[in-house]
């Protein structure tokens, strides 16, 4: 018994500064969830477009280079 009093007494405080902490997140709305999800969802929406616009590119890229390769040969 005394060293699940001692365990008690060592992890005591820690676990009232997480349950404080849960207790203020919770309280301030989270992360505004719904906010921070939308913005995700359009940065990845830009990821997509621009990483398209790359590929475009480097396929036009490519084809450059299989047209000079052919003329040399």
């Amino acid at each position: 018994m005394h060293t699940l009093f001692d365990i008690l007494i060592s992890w005591g405080p820690m676990l009232l500064l997480i349950g404080v902490w849960i207790y203020f997140i919770r309280r301030s709305g989270g992360m505004k969830q719904g906010l921070y999800f939308e913005q995700v969802r359009s940065y990845m929406s830009e990821h997509i477009v621009e990483t398209k616009r790359l590929n475009t590119n480097l396929e036009r890229i490519a084809a450059v280079l299989e047209a000079n390769n052919h003329r040399k040969d």
